[in-house]
């Protein structure tokens, strides 16, 4: 997703990727994204998909925070983690606190990039990942500090061009660098999405059956769930027996219904239970 910019109002970010504040956490979520599939270890999802089915969504559910709503949107893309970050720093180092009268001075400081970035596991909703990196300059650019509050109360400062064209994107490519090299290093302990489809059969027709679950519980086109039927107890028998009646295959997935196409031995019916293959109960013989 497109970092937050959390560094406060800072004239650095202008000139940073060509417009406003806005566009730094984009622009360094485009750079960490373009290291990770160079790095080989992610598959990266666009992220425009992402915003479409944000867009296509009528709000989310009550109570739902914004790490539940994340992860509910990873699931309907079939995403194993959610990288999400901001940016907390972008700029010089802070100015000394000045003693003197003068309206104007000026100094020399490196440029400083910091990232913080979280991974979230799209199964759970939880955090499983957290990290942070410095990116700094190797050279100093002049800092000129206006003396006296500015706008909303804040100190304003003027970045040479240098600092601000040049030296902010040496740090900022350092910074991606370290986050890139983090988040290639804890890519084997993101585990995969393992999602339990827990659903009915809805409507049949021949072999076509219509079920009760979409994409808002996470099944795709070409998803392989079991039929199982749960045969009341009889006898001495103490619980319920589940037939396993065969296997269906997604062709057409909506929000809260999917369409598939039955294969087994036995006859599915509306009520069946319909289940994910790897949480279904072996066959019985």
């Amino acid at each position: 997703m497109n970092f937050e910019d959390d560094s406060g109002a800072s004239t650095a970010t202008s000139n940073a990727f060509g417009a406003d504040a806005a566009d730094v956490g984009k622009g360094i979520s485009a750079q960490i994204i373009e290291k990770l599939i160079a790095g080989g270890k992610y598959t990266v999802v666009d992220r425009s998909a992402v915003k479409a089915l944000l867009e296509e969504q009528n709000g989310a559910p009550e109570g739902e925070d914004a790490y539940g709503a994340a992860a509910r949107i990873g699931r309907m893309l079939g995403l194993d983690a959610m990288i999400i970050g901001a940016i907390t720093r972008y700029g010089p180092e802070a100015a000394p606190k000045s003693g003197g009268h003068l309206l104007m001075s000026t100094r020399k400081s490196k440029a400083y990039v910091d990232i913080t970035t979280r991974v979230l596991d799209m199964t759970t909703g939880q955090l499983i990942g957290g990290f942070t990196a410095t990116g700094e300059s190797a050279r100093s650019g002049e800092v000129m500090h206006m003396n006296g509050p500015g706008r909303l109360g804040e100190t304003p400062e003027i970045l040479s061009g240098d600092f601000a064209n040049s030296l902010l994107g040496e740090a900022t490519r350092n910074a991606v660098e370290k986050i890139a090299e983090q988040l290639d290093s804890f890519a084997e302990k993101i585990p995969p999405l393992a999602l339990q489809i827990d659903g009915l059969v809805a409507e049949v027709a021949g072999n076509s059956v219509t079920l009760n679950v979409g994409k808002k519980t996470g099944v795709r086109v070409g998803d392989k769930l079991a039929i199982l039927r749960e045969i009341r107890a009889v006898g001495d028998t103490p619980t319920d027996v589940v037939e396993h009646v065969g296997e269906v295959t997604v062709t057409e997935v909506a929000d809260v219904y999917a369409t598939a196409i039955f294969s087994g031995s036995g006859q599915v019916r509306v009520g069946d239970r319909v289940k994910s293959v790897a949480n279904s109960p072996a066959p019985a013989h």
